[in-house]
């Protein structure tokens, strides 16, 4: 019920902030992080076969996303995400459940207090998506909520919520080095159709430390630490549940880039490792809450010419619940990014997946991946 946490190249804004501000261009007019409007939207699928082992047989998603971003003076900026996202999961029993409909809209106030140094922002969670879900439904939201398996669109809906955060950044030596936290608040929701359960999620805190630098004239690290804490979560007035709590574990994100310029191509390695604390109820702690997922990733980015780039990737991943092995996959991919005119651009990714997944519950099974996106952004 509670969102999970999800990791992408291009994470939650005040986290890459604070390795950002440091970098940016001192030339520019504006002072506001986002100094042109620009939109994005396209199309993108993700999906996962299984082998027989396990129940399901498989998971796919997609999504249509809708991005803008709109400066609002020389401090400000303003931008909204939202998602027509559709799932449906297979079972090995010839069972299917489908669940589709728009996802819940963040809309977020950005504003430059120090030129490259000082970011607030305020983030509205408005409840657009589908927070109540028949048993079907749910089934398909546990799926692509999975950490593991790392679907686009990990949540369709929950209620009306505010986060608030700060990010700093400062030049030490050859270093920079960043600072961020934020609160978020979320409002009571009914999880289930058809039941009176009322669920109350707890308090989020959040903060991060980022360092990055040059390592001489054509390499750079960035290094960084995210961790998230949470207070209890509460459910009353169910019809089959009892009223109760529930304590989320912390969890802890670390992350690593090092990029290198080589001519007209550019070397890229990434990794992060989420490990998420076991979280506990009125009975204890619930050493089945705990996981760690570690992922890697290389990406090589040539330059075909100024408006033309490939960008080919490999990456691993590796899912451990509980304090065994629950899965492996390899991964293999390529990006072609276009500069169809000065205002408008185009990405198109295409990758495969290939390795297995055991649950100590449902037994285990080998698995592959697929997943496809193209993406038009526009820029003013």
């Amino acid at each position: 019920m509670r969102p999970l946490v999800r990791i992408t190249r291009g994470a939650a804004l005040l986290a890459a902030t604070t390795l950002g501000m440091t970098a940016r261009v001192s030339a520019q007019a504006s002072d506001a992080l986002y100094a042109r409007l620009s939109a994005v939207s396209g199309w993108e699928v993700r999906g996962f076969n299984f082998d027989p082992g396990i129940g399901t047989k498989s998971v796919t998603q997609w999504n249509i996303p809708i991005i803008a971003v709109v400066p609002l003076g020389s401090r400000a900026s303003l931008d909204l995400t939202t998602h027509y996202a559709s799932g449906t999961l297979d079972t090995y029993a010839g069972t299917s459940a489908t669940f589709s409909g728009l996802t819940d809209t963040q809309l977020r106030l950005l504003y430059t207090a120090s030129r490259d140094r000082l970011v607030g922002s305020i983030l509205f969670n408005l409840p657009t998506g589908n927070n109540s879900l028949t048993p079907d439904q749910f089934t398909v939201a546990g799926a692509v909520g999975s950490n593991y398996l790392s679907f686009p669109v990990a949540n369709s809906g929950t209620s009306f919520g505010v986060t608030g955060g700060l990010a700093y950044a400062v030049h030490t030596g050859s270093w920079n080095v960043g600072l961020s936290g934020s609160v978020r608040y979320l409002g009571s929701y009914s999880p289930f159709a058809g039941d009176t359960l009322s669920y109350s999620p707890g308090i989020e805190g959040r903060v991060r430390a980022g360092v990055d630098r040059l390592l001489g004239s054509k390499s750079r690290i960035l290094l960084g630490v995210t961790v998230s804490t949470f207070s209890t979560d509460t459910y009353t007035g169910s019809n089959a549940i009892v009223a109760g709590s529930y304590a989320p574990g912390t969890r802890f994100i670390e992350d690593f880039t090092w990029l290198r310029v080589m001519g007209r191509s550019t070397l890229t390695l990434v990794g992060w490792d989420l490990y998420r604390m076991a979280g506990s109820d009125s009975s204890g702690a619930n050493p089945a809450t705990q996981e760690n997922v570690l992922n890697g990733e290389l990406h090589w980015t040539y330059a075909a010419s100024a408006k033309v780039q490939l960008e080919p990737m490999v990456g691993y991943r590796q899912w451990n619940p509980s304090g065994y092995t629950g899965g492996r996959f390899g991964s293999a991919g390529v990006t072609l990014r276009l500069g169809l005119s000065d205002r408008v651009s185009l990405s198109a990714t295409g990758r495969y997946d290939s390795g297995w997944i055991y649950d100590s519950a449902t037994g285990r099974a080998n698995l592959t991946g697929f997943g496809a996106s193209l993406f038009l952004r526009y820029t003013q």
